[in-house]
């Protein structure tokens, strides 16, 4: 093969390569699929202290000392569809899980007479559809960042299993959450249908009033996203 034959090859590869980068950047319609850790944001164990006394306090039960834990994170995932409309704009649909915070308390309490030992669990988890859109700025043929604002509909849960000498009651909490979120992210792309994501998410109240209290939740996730093009 002589040189100019040489160098013509190399101009054809170069220019699929271009190409192939390009028909990456397409608009079209997408899967992804997401995991990760959920946290709470702005909850504290003493928040959840003061809900738990006046939790017995609506009883009629004064808590004379207390120990407690919280477990404030959990594993969390996400299922989504989206569009690219071009370069810099995408639309996402996606149901997310944030997982559970689980508190735990053992206390002793008082009637104002007699003493008694009491345990409290108390748990709140949140999960629902996400509405958002994408502003995404390329770096390169395969690398991007993007920004994203939204809208959640969550169902947030929230359970209570109070011990007071012996005898045991249950109670729940269920609300509908709808608020704001958002987020930033990396994406790198493998091929034209597959890619990489790295994500951070904020989702704005998503806790129970009266078991959790108020907080917000960051989930950090690692996600594939696969165009559906692929499947044709």
């Amino acid at each position: 093969m002589n040189l100019r034959m040489r160098s013509s090859a190399l101009l054809l590869c170069l220019n699929f390569g271009l190409v192939a980068a390009a028909q990456a950047a397409e608009p079209g319609w997408y899967l992804i699929g997401s995991g990760g850790e959920s946290r709470a944001s702005g909850l504290s164990q003493g928040q959840v202290d003061d809900n738990l006394v006046a939790l017995f306090g609506s009883v009629g039960l004064d808590v004379l000392d207390s120990s407690s834990t919280l477990d404030d994170s959990d594993t969390g995932f996400s299922l989504a569809g989206g569009y690219q409309l071009n370069d810099h704009v995408a639309f996402e649909f996606a149901y997310v899980d944030l997982g559970s915070i689980d508190y735990r308390a053992t206390s002793t309490v008082s009637d104002g007479v007699d003493q008694f030992a009491a345990e409290a669990v108390l748990g709140n988890s949140a999960d629902g559809a996400v509405f958002s859109v994408l502003g995404i700025l390329p770096i390169g043929e395969r690398f991007a960042v993007y920004g994203r604002a939204g809208f959640s509909l969550l169902n947030a849960d929230g359970t209570a299993r109070i011990t007071v000498d012996g005898e045991s009651q249950r109670a729940s909490q269920s609300s509908q959450k709808s608020d704001l979120m958002f987020g930033v992210g990396a994406e790198y792309s493998l091929t034209r249908h597959f890619a990489i994501r790295l994500a951070w998410d904020r989702y704005l109240d998503v806790g129970t009033e009266d078991v959790a209290g108020d907080f917000d939740a960051d989930f950090f996730s690692l996600g594939v996203r696969m165009g559906i093009g692929w499947m044709r």
